[in-house]
């Protein structure tokens, strides 16, 4: 008995001590099924996965270690609705295997305040009731953002300063070696800025940017227009190392600059907390508060409106509608708008399209980059065009352009090769006009002046085209790449090298191609997973670069699994060429699928695919004869017009239909072909209409040889543009060749060069009234040889003086042009 009574009093004292145990809570109440306040029912996933932002799927799925092929495969097994996604990935959490015992409410929460999701966090684990009473009102913390301390609001811009000096604030000097970076001092180059006032444009000095005003203050819309390569993405650079240097843009707490090709569907907050080191503790809400409660310290830069796909302005009647704004990559499921459009990601975050319409930070100051095609958009709408202040990049002038050259040939050794470019490119008109003002061919001109032997730099100084340029570009590249490989000059194994190099580039030409038409610029691995060879190929050849570092903000949640590193072209000139080259490969294999995109895709927005059009003519006669047939059949002449057509006159920029317009886009296009026969198809198609034809400052040298080469029915001609040595050769051949010419009218300056021609070709000229209204001669000896040139004019009846000329020219016309009538004005 004895022995039992002491076993029952041994058993309540252990009762007694765990009852004690369990109050003071250092025992598990109950260490089997879960309880509710550590699990999550399927009620709470459900509204969790309603109330998460399709933009944090893959954050979401990863941050719970779900594979990233098991994310995508459960989103198209979903049919791309992120709710049910959204549900499924949760319940395949709940069903993995988690610690014992382990406390699933509070893992779930952790895992969504580590990608910047604190609000549901907190809201869940405040239990079941205040995840699924939806009618509850947010805490004050919850509703409320803490605000960033002033020291976090410096830290912060230290980090976005560090971001811009290790990757936006570097040129490349070769610029299709990312490894060619130089500082940004070393090699940058001040840009001509034009600024738009009423109808004209004045010019906008670079240090005086800041003092614009509309009605007295800063403007909060800046639009900066520029073509393809004439340094926009270099210019935002230029602001964000000039407020890094404390020198412009200093008195902006923060400046922030956003590749839109890289955040077509993040927020501002987002993206700028992308920039920040890892251990900052400010959140993308804390961050957006800040720029929204401080617009006026915040100075914000887009870069690269033109590379978003489909519209992007709102308009009043669908700003409440879904629509295709600012889509994702199309490697990406689509979304609704909101989502598309960079909305919300959190309650309270700013998409890009509300900053953009100035819905949003509309007093905050902000600068937007586009191609000027894109602008069409903002400048169609009265409401909008009214916010804006537009300035256009011009690239380098004459100038800037000797100070670039001679910056990147430093060395006193190559200081004649500089001079010999600087020489090329002022005697090339269609250069110096069209590509010596931007950066990105200057660029590729003293590369290759600098590698290349004396004769292929003859075989240089003979391109007219930005078509041929490329082509010597590409042919450079992949030379200068084998040779690499193949050591001997001209040898069959070089040859066949470069065979297998065009042939592993066939992908990315196509890859290109797909890409432009959806408007993606940058592309991850697994678009190239079924070419990997071509892919790495393209990136040593130098057509293609690849990213060596993680660089938006959704890769830090990505740290678990594979990260895709971005593949992209060195500028979209380079997509342009290569689909170009896709584009023209379609005419043999694939006639119905060239067909269908010629027709219903490229020439319906020629202008935004001009140099797509241009670099698909001019890989074969073909392809160009049947494209400027497509083109023809579109051109709308007016078979009933009696008065000329109209080209280049000012009254046409307000007609949009004009045939005048139109036919100087085509004209375009033909000389990029450089075929006789596709000019002749040019010249017949409008060879029974008459043409006046205006050359001024807004024809460009390539459009105005585009005329000289293909020679249609002018019957006027106007000059009032001053002409360097290229354009004024194209402009004697014009007068002395166009049997249709009748009347010319001069009002500018020309080269030398234009007087030798006419003086020799005069003789064959059909003009009957000449006007020197405003010409001026270089020299004596082009004052006689104009004199010489105008009395040789066998049909010259009519000669208006409008301007004093050299005593030589006077003396020269009285001895020879008894039959020309001449009236002094």
């Amino acid at each position: 008995m004895r022995t039992t009574s002491y076993t029952m009093d041994g058993f309540c004292l252990l009762y007694l001590l765990l009852i004690l145990l369990m109050r003071s809570g250092d025992v598990e109440t109950n260490p089997g099924p879960d309880t509710a306040e550590s699990t999550v029912s399927e009620k709470e996933f459900l509204k969790l996965a309603q109330a998460i932002p399709p933009s944090y799927y893959e954050a979401v799925g990863i941050s719970l270690e779900i594979p990233l092929a098991q994310l995508q495969a459960i989103l198209i097994q979903k049919s791309n609705n992120y709710t049910n996604a959204f549900l499924s990935v949760f319940m395949n959490w709940k069903v993995k295997q988690q610690p014992p015992h382990s406390n699933r409410r509070q893992l779930l929460a952790d895992a969504l305040r580590e990608i910047d999701l604190g609000g549901l966090s907190d809201r869940l684990l405040r239990g079941p009731s205040r995840l699924l009473d939806s009618q509850t009102k947010p805490s004050l913390a919850e509703s409320q953002t803490k605000p960033l301390s002033s020291e976090l609001v410096e830290r912060c811009a230290n980090d976005f300063k560090f971001k811009y000096r290790s990757t936006l604030c570097k040129i490349r000097a070769d610029p299709l070696n990312p490894a060619s970076t130089v500082q940004f001092d070393d090699l940058y180059t001040n840009l001509v800025l034009l600024e738009e006032h009423g109808t004209k444009k004045r010019v906008l000095d670079y240090n005086d940017m800041l003092d614009l005003k509309v009605n007295g203050e800063f403007p909060k819309r800046i639009m900066v227009l520029g073509e393809a390569g004439a340094g926009k993405t270099t210019f935002c650079a230029k602001i964000a190392w000039d407020w890094i240097g404390a020198r412009h843009f200093s008195h902006f707490v923060w400046v922030l600059i956003v590749p839109l090709r890289e955040f077509k569907q993040h927020t501002i907050g987002e993206i700028a907390k992308s920039y920040l080191a890892k251990n900052n503790p400010a959140t993308v809400s804390q961050i957006t508060e800040y720029i929204r409660s401080n617009p006026d310290k915040v100075f914000i830069a887009f870069d690269g409106l033109d590379e978003i796909k489909g519209k992007i302005m709102k308009t009043k009647s669908c700003r409440t509608q879904p629509s295709d704004q600012m889509q994702l990559q199309p490697s990406q499921p689509s979304v609704t708008s909101s989502v598309a459009c960079g909305s919300s990601s959190e309650p309270g975050d700013i998409g890009l399209v509300d900053i953009l319409c100035s819905d949003q930070l509309a007093s905050c100051p902000v600068l937007v980059t586009t191609r000027p095609w894109r602008a069409v958009e903002i400048r169609s709408d009265g409401d909008l065009m009214k916010l804006y202040t537009f300035i256009r990049v011009e690239g380098f002038n004459r100038e800037n352009l000797s100070d670039y050259i001679h910056k990147y040939f430093p060395k006193n050794d190559n200081k004649d090769k500089a001079n010999q470019l600087i020489q090329f490119t002022s005697e090339n008109d269609v250069i110096s006009e069209n590509m010596a003002h931007y950066p990105i061919y200057v660029a590729m001109l003293c590369l290759m002046w600098k590698e290349l032997d004396a004769q292929k730099l003859k075989e240089i100084k003979s391109l007219k085209s930005f078509s041929q340029i490329f082509k010597e570009m590409i042919a450079f590249l992949k030379e200068h790449y084998a040779q690499k490989m193949v050591k001997k000059v001209g040898s069959p194994s070089l040859l066949s090298y470069l065979k297998k190099i065009d042939e592993l580039l066939g992908p990315i030409a196509k890859q290109a191609l797909n890409g432009l038409l959806e408007n993606t610029l940058i592309f991850d691995e697994e678009d190239f997973q079924k070419c990997p060879e071509s892919k790495d190929t393209a990136c040593r050849v130098g057509i293609m670069s690849q990213e060596d570092r993680i660089t938006t903000s959704m890769d830090i949640h990505k740290r678990n699994s594979h990260v895709q590193l971005p593949v992209f072209f060195p500028h979209k000139l380079f997509q342009e060429y290569m689909a170009g080259v896709h584009l023209a490969s379609l005419y043999e294999s694939d006639r119905n699928e060239f067909n269908m995109l010629i027709e219903e895709v490229v020439l319906p927005r020629k202008e935004e695919f001009r140099y797509l059009l241009y670099f698909t003519v001019s890989q074969n006669k073909s392809i160009a004869t049947h494209v400027l047939n497509s083109m023809l059949q579109g051109l709308d002449i007016d078979v009933g017009r009696e008065s000329p057509i109209l080209v280049g006159d000012p009254c046409w920029v307000q007609l949009p239909t004009d045939a005048g317009k139109e036919l100087s886009f085509i004209v375009d296009v033909a000389f990029e072909s450089r075929d006789p026969d596709v000019a002749a198809l040019v010249k017949d198609r409008v060879s029974s209409k008459e043409i006046a034809l205006t050359i001024s400052d807004g024809m460009t040298a390539h459009t105005v040889a585009g005329y000289a080469f293909i020679g249609p029915h002018v019957v006027t001609l106007y000059i009032k543009r001053n002409c360097g040595p290229t354009t004024s050769l194209d402009v004697a051949e014009i007068i002395c060749s166009m049997p249709s010419l009748k009347e010319v009218s001069l009002q500018s300056a020309f080269h030398h060069c234009f007087f030798e021609t006419l003086a020799r070709k005069g003789k064959e000229s059909k003009v009957q009234t000449v006007k020197l209204d405003y010409l001026r001669c270089p020299t004596v000896a082009s004052s006689y040889l104009l004199a010489e040139a105008l009395c040789s004019m066998p049909n010259l009846t009519d000669l208006t003086l409008g301007w004093v000329l050299h005593e030589e020219f006077y003396s020269a016309l009285k001895a020879k042009a008894s039959s020309i009538q001449v009236c002094v004005s």
